[in-house]
Formats: C-alpha cells, structure tokens, sequence
C-alpha cells in the first residue's frame, strides 16, 4: 500500500512554520517515498523502484501501531548510481527513515532514525571538514550548502526575516519594472520563494550561475523594493545584465565582504569548495610555494577553472588593507594571464574572439579599484601609469597591465609628483599566475 499526499507540501502543512528541522526534510527524496509499498507483508523484503535512471533499494524493517492509532514505520534506502553523472545529479542515500502515516495510509511525518545526514554535512561543512562531504558530493548537497552559507552571512545582517516564505506572484508588482524583450514574460510565473525575505522590502535569492542570477533578477525586481542575488560562479560572456534600481547581483564573495571583511575571511575556504564543485582545496605551505615562485618548475602554470572562478568573484572587491591589494592584484593578473594564452590558443574561432572581449571587461575594475586607493590617498606602495602602461610593486612583486581606462583621477595622478617610475626587474608575472593566487590566498588564511 502507497500513502497518500506523501510530499514535502503536506509535511509542511503537518507541522508548525518555525520548525527546526524543516530545512533539512525539504530535501529528503519525497519522489522516491511515494513509489513505496508499506504492506506488511514486505518487512525485509527488497523493493528495487527506479526514478531518473537511479535505482533505489529500500526495506521496510519494523511497522508498528502506537497508542496514539497511527503507524510507525523504519525503514532503510540506499542508491546505486549507474555513472558519475548520475552520482553528481542525483543524491546518494544510505539511511534509516522513520515515517508516520494514519490507519487510512495518509502522510503526517518522516524523519531520520539517527541524526540527519543534510545536518552532518552542514555541521561539516561550516567548520572546514569537507573530507566526508566529497565523498558524497552530488548537486542536491551542494544546493543544500550554499543556501546554509548565505543564510549564515544574512540572517545577522538583516535580522526580521524569513526562511523561503512564498510569495504570489503580483501583476502588476510592488514597483514599476520595464520587461526585457528577450525573456519570458513575467506573468508566466505564479509564485516565488527568497531563500530569505523581509515581507516585500527585501528578498534574497541565489543561482550558482551569475547569468541566471540575472535573469532571476529581470523576472523579481518588480515584486520588492530590493532584491539581492547571490551568484556562486560567475560567467564569462555577459549576455543580459540586470540594472534596475534597487536591485544588486553579487558574487557571494562580494556579498560577504559586504557584511564584513572578517565574514568574508572565515568563509573564504567554504566559498572556494563550493566553485570548486566539492573538491577537496589543495593544502598551501606558502613557504614552498614562495621557493617555487622564485625558481619555477614550469615553464607555464595550467590556470585551473576553480581560481578563475575566485578571481572573477573578486574583482569588484574594493581592498581594504595592502593584504586585500596583494590578493586582487594576483586575481587580475591571473584573468590577464588566462585572457592572453586563449588569444594564443583560439585567434581564429569568432566565438572565442567575443568570450575575450567580453572578459577584457575585467580592467574597469582595476581602474575603479586604482581610483579608490589614489582617493584614499594611500602611498603605502609604488604605483606608476605611464601611457597605456600601470605598474605596481606589492609584496616584493611588480605587476603591470596594459590598456587600463584612465579617467580624471588616474590622469591627474599620471601628471602628479606621487607618480614615480619603476624600473622592471624583469620577472614575468603571468607564466606563474595559478603560483602567486595560492600564495595570496595562503597569506590570508595565515
């Protein structure tokens, strides 16, 4: 016998809006609890069900009636994914459930017999222990994690909000908001949860993708006042972007600098763990990378996807102390490296010729971030423009960038007495771009 309403809406209605555990049991496989035979006569009897190309084992091991005339089921899943594709899209489970269901087969609630494996992983997963988490490491988990990490960034911030309150989609909105040509019409949508909200003041939302972040925020800016998406990766072309009033696209990087330079600290490693789909980091000695920085092994270092990831999720950053100035300076010199090898690799493909121009984008942001540490009438290091030419010397490391927009600030400084010339020493920065990040990186997690 199947139950009936057995999904995560009646669970909801089962139980009070405040609890605890609701986080956790929204991403329990409620789709796979549906196709369960709870007859008697399968105690310990093997029930193979199918969903999504992933088989699913389940035995039922004890079903009792309580005093209170309801039933009490245990029972055990476990899943076999058929490749490592399926393994990354769909969870895996090895766990005992409880479930409770009426006399009449209807579903009132279901939990974990032991403690709850999406509560492990977070517990884990906020202290830096990620071993356990890639070993298991699948989509749904990763969803599970960055939500927990935005919520943990917020909720402080903004405090009087809510947790994924629901929300009717209005006609004609809460502000008016012009529709992009190009995407779906809004009043398509019927209905929209923040991962965090102030009633319509302000929502919270988050894509790991930074287009889609955007087009969450084209579809949603007109039902608040304020929106904020937090994107985990950012994207190298620039299709549609987002710039209604009262509404921010941000990495997440970004976002928790936003609420603090220390929040942004602590978080690092979980933010790099996520872009890096779950992979283990790579352990630093900065001393050895420091040695290796000095005499290269390589000729030229390969760019990892997960650090261009980091320094795109970056930029935007303004630095706050020399530490901070240091680690953006290795981001751009690693976009700048990884910008002038594709040239290399890919000068006869259009479509890669316009991914590049797009990226090239990335050098207003230098000069945004130049301007302000001229306004903040910092000298703490060498910093000279000549022509299309800046240098700059941080850390015992000359960087230099070509093409860099110059606006009324960087001209002045150009023409200034604070714009001393600095004489090349002759090492070549880009060859060791992956080398200088981790060292960075290494000095602030120190």
């Amino acid at each position: 016998m199947k139950l009936k309403n057995l999904n995560f809406d009646q669970w909801l209605k089962n139980h009070s809006t405040d609890h605890n555990d609701k986080w956790y049991r929204e991403l329990y496989p409620f789709n796979i609890f549906r196709l369960i035979n709870f007859d008697n006569s399968l105690i310990n009897k093997e029930q193979k069900l199918e969903f999504n190309g992933v088989s699913y084992f389940v035995i039922l091991t004890k079903i009792e009636l309580q005093d209170n005339g309801r039933f009490r089921t245990s029972f055990e899943i476990s899943t076999f994914p058929k490749s490592k594709n399926q393994e990354w899209k769909n969870r895996k489970w090895n766990t005992t459930f409880q479930i409770v269901y009426s006399q009449s087969f209807d579903f009132i609630t279901v939990f974990a017999k032991k403690e709850d494996p999406s509560k492990d992983y977070v517990v884990r997963f906020m202290k830096g222990n990620f071993e356990k988490i890639n070993s298991e490491r699948s989509i749904p988990i990763s969803e599970l994690l960055i939500r927990t990490l935005i919520l943990h960034i917020v909720e402080d911030a903004f405090p009087g909000g809510n947790h994924n309150q629901e929300f009717e989609f209005l006609s004609l909105g809460v502000n008016e908001k012009s529709e992009h040509p190009q995407l779906f019409p809004r009043k398509k949508l019927k209905y929209f949860t923040p991962i965090y909200s102030i009633e319509r003041e302000l929502w919270i939302c988050y894509s790991f993708n930074e287009e889609k972040a955007h087009r969450m925020a084209f579809y949603n800016a007109n039902q608040c006042q304020k929106i904020i998406v937090v994107y985990c990766n950012p994207t190298y072309t620039k299709h549609h972007r987002c710039k209604y009033e009262g509404t921010e696209i941000i990495s997440i990087y970004e976002l928790s600098e936003k609420i603090s330079p220390e929040i942004r600290k602590k978080y690092e490693k979980q933010i790099r763990f996520l872009q890096n789909h779950l992979n283990l980091p790579e352990k630093i000695n900065i001393d050895e990378i420091f040695t290796e920085i000095n005499n290269p092994k390589k000729k030229e270092y390969e760019i990892q996807k997960s650090d261009l990831m980091e320094a795109l999720g970056t930029i935007k950053i303004l630095p706050k102390n020399e530490t901070d100035f240091f680690h953006s300076l290795c981001c751009f010199n690693l976009i700048n490296a990884f910008i002038s090898r594709h040239i290399k690799e890919n000068q006869q493909i259009e479509k890669n010729a316009k991914l590049i121009r797009n990226m090239y984008g990335f050098k207003s942001y230098l000069s945004d971030i130049l301007t302000h540490h001229i306004k903040e009438n910092n000298h703490s290091f060498p910093f000279f423009i000549e022509k299309n030419l800046i240098m700059l010397e941080v850390n015992g490391f000359q960087f230099s960038f070509h093409n860099i927009p110059l606006n009324e600030t960087l001209e002045e400084f150009s023409k200034g007495i604070n714009n001393n010339k600095i004489e090349w020493l002759g090492k070549r920065l880009q060859p060791i771009a992956p080398l200088l990040l981790k060292y960075s990186r290494g000095i602030r997690q120190k």
